[in-house]
């Protein structure tokens, strides 16, 4: 017995010292990303073109309540354009992944079930012939597992835009999302061309800034429309109350569930809540869906 007891012992030292090695390694991975993050300025004159973006909406495809008042959703964004085309960023969850999703949230939070909407090809319909490009502020996925179904929908293949960060760093957190981009059969990878901020080709009027922070390849969207400058911040924070009080994420989760670099997320919460300040611009956390409607964003369709 005492033999067993040793052994056993043992086994479990073995795998706590693995998962330790395992996330001090994605640790160490996060702290080299850090590129800098443009001036107000900069993004203004990038965004200021004759042919930007004319229309903006989201896709809910699941929400999920708290013990507290916040509802975490789970949406994807579409950008117009006056020719017809949209671009798609991020493409949220099927009910079946929504529900299986929030059960962690459930046992150790005591949120309430994941209540679907329905995938973003269900929802969208017809519109979704009119995407011609595909982007994600990272590859988690609650981000990306809607996109076999919208593959499927879709029935040909689109451009899936990353920055080089995301298309070639990875962790394991963000490994099913990058499988979900592999087995896709619509998904045309395209690395995008720049320094920091990357100007999206063909769809004039959109870039993406390379973040870190929360994964690898975290992703920010800019883009203007008419007079507002739309800055999809992704998960970044999960709620745009934690943003403008730069308030982190529970060190429990930043440090042992999704390795964080904590010093840099600092950085992006200080440049967002500046330039949500600033007249005529609005941050959007992806997951705070009571900001998305309080900022105007209108639902697709």
């Amino acid at each position: 017995m005492r033999h067993i007891i040793i052994g056993a012992g043992l086994i479990l030292a073995l795998l706590i010292c693995g998962a330790g090695a395992f996330l001090l390694e994605a640790h160490w991975e996060m702290r080299g990303i850090a590129p800098p993050v443009p001036e107000p300025a900069t993004l203004e004159e990038r965004t200021g073109v004759p042919d930007a973006p004319v229309h903006i909406s989201y896709v809910n495809t699941a929400t999920q309540r708290g013990s507290g008042p916040a509802s975490l959703g789970h949406p994807g964004f579409l950008l117009e354009w006056s020719d017809g085309r949209s671009f798609l960023i991020d493409v949220g969850m099927t009910p079946e992944q929504a529900v299986a999703f929030g059960r962690p949230m459930e046992w150790l939070l005591g949120a309430e079930p994941s209540e679907p909407h329905g995938s973003l090809s269900e929802q969208l319909g017809p519109a979704v012939e009119r995407i011609e490009g595909i982007g994600f502020t990272h590859l988690h996925n609650d981000h990306t597992g809607g996109l076999a179904a919208l593959c499927a929908a879709l029935g040909r293949p689109v451009p899936v835009f990353q920055t080089p960060q995301q298309m070639e760093l990875e962790n394991h957190t963000t490994r099913p999302g990058h499988r979900d981009l592999e087995e896709a059969e619509c998904a045309l990878p395209v690395r995008l061309e720049g320094d920091a901020l990357f100007p999206v080709p063909g769809f004039p009027g959109l870039l993406a800034q390379s973040a870190g922070g929360h994964t690898p390849g975290s992703t920010i969207y800019v883009a203007r429309v008419g007079d507002t400058m739309w800055v999809l911040s992704g998960d970044v924070t999960n709620s745009m109350e934690s943003l403008r009080l730069n308030r982190p994420k529970p060190r429990i989760y930043s440090l042992f569930i999704v390795p964080e670099n904590l010093a840099r997320l600092d950085v992006l919460r200080r440049w967002l809540a500046d330039l949500n300040d600033r007249p005529g611009v609005e941050v959007v956390p992806s997951h705070d869906i009571d900001r998305i409607v309080e900022s105007g964003i209108p639902p697709a369709g």
